[in-house]
């Protein structure tokens, strides 16, 4: 090794000044000694190495756990333990802020000085290092805790080192994590860099858990509202829903009726001023027009500095600035709005929170309509009900011609008229109806006297004319769809006719308005028939999309149940089901596993083969799912598939053990599609086989998994099938 000539220098005036003499040996280091320092220094590097190394592989590891949807206090305690692992430490502990209390509260802890930290504990935003961390908004760190003024330890806590780092999710502060040790200098930029990237992986975890836990809701919302009848008691529940589902602080929802000509209006929330002044809104104010006129949902980050329609609102406090505006739109027309103001615990609304208010824009108007149609049928009905019940007579007949003479001859009668008439027109004024009636009877050419016609036509109310020789009298003919006409009659001058004539007739004109209601009911009620049938396609198509959103739960089963409810109902028409059952067996299809909502995902998604007691939890979805939909009335019918599509041939299904044809038949014609399906789909933890070898399967377990019957059937329908595509 070369020497240094300052180091030579060096040691020789030292030597010298001691008045010692120069050693006869060089007591420099030798060759050897300095090989092996340079070797403990690249073992000490290696060793550092290993360590980072393993560090990785632990935050790796984390990163892989939090994919999987895990409950937000399973994956905090996920994080500490990897954090208490990965890095020298006394303890790990995670606080979640709870802004209304301006206080953090112990949530997950992990190492052996753990237990210092009692349960429930809480801690003031603004106190110590956490409240430095809390006002900076960024990572801090002390590897000194003497020198730190604001420090402040857990009793019998004697850590000298102390890393907190934020968990920040859109600027907001939702919890801390905080890593303490006995030791001084601690925390490098190593133990830092990888604490900060297991926070930001739990946020995102949270973030994941949160959007899909409001999914969830909004799909149960959604069925709940398709239950409703009365647009009063939808509009609320929207409002509800709304507030729950986006965690706003305060939603006003705007609707109008079909007619477009008053609205409805519901609120969620404390926000009395904010409230106030939506009401008293008017429909043409820019902010009303604004989410009206939109076709998706927006956000609007500070309606103080919105420049259109905002400057009216009295707002009752400053967390209610951020809005976000949802617009109900019922094909392709704009029927409402949901208002949404503050993000709760949050500074924004995001972009899930668009996803969500999409999808619950869709919800709500498919309620809407459900209860518009519903409403619509059922006054239709109390109406055909009311006109049997109060002239039978009239009502029983079909045809206009025949009431018509009916109420002639009968008011001939009552009145001792010598003649009279009805003229009724047309939506164009053009006559549409006329008859008359004299001495000689009903006929069709008469001597109508319309100026007294369209008189008692533009004033609503009776009109008498009299002179020497005789009186007139006119009824006009109406309803609040639009005035017909009028039933008139000619009375003698002599007459006595007196104010029980006049109720008497009146009663007569009013049971040709209700025979022309009723025949304008009839086919008003076949319209609105076919609007029913329109409804329960649309029914169906949320069904699907309801389904849809359950199947992204799990991507292995995408697309499942539309594929089996499509196979199911061609196995049902194959075996002569009729209608109703086909129609049951296709939405049960649908639904079949909507139960899964309440098993955990731990279950749901775990890798590896389900151990007895979670077979136990996976064994009540059908359960859980018949107990959803059991309250719903259009839903009645597919209980038998939700609830019995595990039950088996030979009993050896769940969750009750039928066998043979005490199983429902739509429920056995499911279990052998479902089968089918699944075996012809790829899957993680196993190859799909072709579909040739699945109808094999099937055909082979006839008579012990699967009604022979519904085997057959299905290879009758797969070789049609087959076959048209060839």
């Amino acid at each position: 090794m070369k020497e240094h000539p300052d180091d030579v220098r060096h040691w020789l005036g030292h030597c010298t000044r001691r008045g010692k003499e120069l050693p006869k040996e060089d007591p420099r280091p030798s060759k050897e000694e300095i090989q092996a320092d340079q070797i403990a220094a690249l073992n000490r590097e290696l060793e550092a190495e290993k360590r980072r190394n393993a560090q990785l592989v632990l935050l790796n590891e984390l990163s892989q756990q939090l994919e999987t949807r895990l409950d937000l206090p399973v994956a905090a305690q996920l994080a500490v333990n990897v954090l208490e692992r990965a890095i020298d430490c006394s303890y790990v502990s995670l606080l979640v802020h709870e802004p209304d209390r301006r206080e953090f509260v112990a949530f997950a802890s992990a190492g052996r000085l753990a237990k210092l930290i009692p349960p429930g504990y809480r801690q003031n935003v603004t106190r110590g290092m956490i409240g430095r961390t809390v006002r900076l908004r960024k990572t801090q760190i002390s590897n000194d805790t003497r020198q730190e003024p604001d420090y402040f330890s857990l009793p019998n806590e004697n850590s000298l080192s102390s890393l907190v780092i934020p968990i920040i999710h859109n600027g907001y502060i939702e919890g801390i994590i905080q890593i303490n040790s006995e030791a001084s200098e601690a925390f490098h930029s190593n133990e830092v860099a990888l604490a900060e990237a297991a926070a930001a992986e739990l946020e995102r975890a949270w973030e994941r858990t949160n959007y899909h836990l409001h999914l969830t809701e909004i799909i149960q919302a959604g069925i709940s509202l398709s239950t409703m009848m009365e647009p009063r008691a939808v509009v609320r529940e929207i409002a509800s829903v709304a507030r729950q589902t986006l965690r706003a602080r305060f939603v006003h929802v705007i609707l109008f009726d079909q007619s477009r000509n008053f609205t409805q209006r519901a609120s969620s929330g404390f926000a009395p001023k904010l409230q106030k002044c939506l009401e008293e809104m008017p429909l043409q104010n820019s902010l009303s027009q604004i989410a009206l006129n939109a076709s998706q949902a927006f956000r609007i980050r500070d309606i103080r500095k919105y420049p259109l329609g905002t400057s009216e609102l009295e707002i009752d406090r400053s967390n209610l600035r951020n809005l976000m505006i949802i617009p109900i739109r019922l094909h392709r027309l704009s029927i409402g709005s949901i208002l949404a103001f503050g993000k709760q615990d949050e500074i924004f609304f995001t972009e899930n929170d668009e996803s969500l208010g999409s999808l619950l824009s869709s919800q709500s108007a498919a309620a809407v309509e459900g209860a518009w149609l519903y409403q619509e049928l059922q006054s239709s009905l109390t109406t055909t009900t009311q006109l049997y019940r109060v002239s039978f007579e009239i009502l029983r007949t079909e045809e206009l011609n025949r009431a018509v003479k009916i109420i002639l001859e009968t008011a001939l009668k009552i009145a001792n008229a010598d003649m009279g008439g009805v003229v009724l027109y047309n939506p164009d004024q053009k006559i549409e109806t006329e008859l008359g009636i004299d001495a000689n009877g009903v006929h069709n050419n008469a001597n109508h006297p319309f100026n007294l016609i369209q008189q008692a036509m533009d004033s609503g109310t009776t009109i008498f004319t009299s002179d020497e020789k005789m009186t007139e009298v006119c009824f006009p003919i109406q309803t609040h769809l639009r005035k017909y006409g009028g039933l008139w009659l000619r009375l003698p001058e002599s007459l006595n006719y007196n104010s029980r004539h006049t109720a008497a007739l009146q009663t007569l004109a009013n049971q040709l308005e209700r025979a022309i209601l009723l025949i304008e009911s009839r086919r008003q009620a076949t319209e609105i028939e076919s609007a029913y049938e329109e409804l329960e396609t649309t029914y169906d198509l949320t069904l699907a999309a309801l389904t849809s959103a359950l199947d992204a739960r799990d991507h292995e089963t995408e697309g499942h149940s539309v594929r089996v409810s499509q196979l199911a109902k061609s196995v049902g028409e194959e075996m002569n089901l009729e209608a109703h059952q086909l129609k049951a067996l296709e939405r049960g299809a649908l639904l079949h596993d909507i139960g899964k909502i309440g098993i955990s995902d731990a279950i749901l998604h775990k890798p590896d083969k389900l151990d007895e007691a979670e077979w136990t939890m996976m064994r009540l979805h059908p359960d859980i799912g018949a107990r959803i939909v059991e309250d719903i009335p259009f839903l009645q019918d597919t209980l038998p598939v939700i609830r019995y599509h595990h039950e088996r041939w030979d009993g050896s299904g769940y969750p009750i053990g039928l066998q043979g044809k005490d199983i429902p038949l739509v429920a056995r014609i499911f279990a052998v599609t479902d089968a089918f399906d699944a075996l012809t789909t790829e899957r993680p933890y196993r190859e799909k086989i072709s579909a040739q070898e699945a109808i094999s399967y099937l055909h082979e377990q006839a008579g012990m998994l699967f009604d022979p019957e519904v085997v057959s059937a299905f290879e009758k329908v797969f070789a049609e099938e087959r076959s048209g595509v060839e």
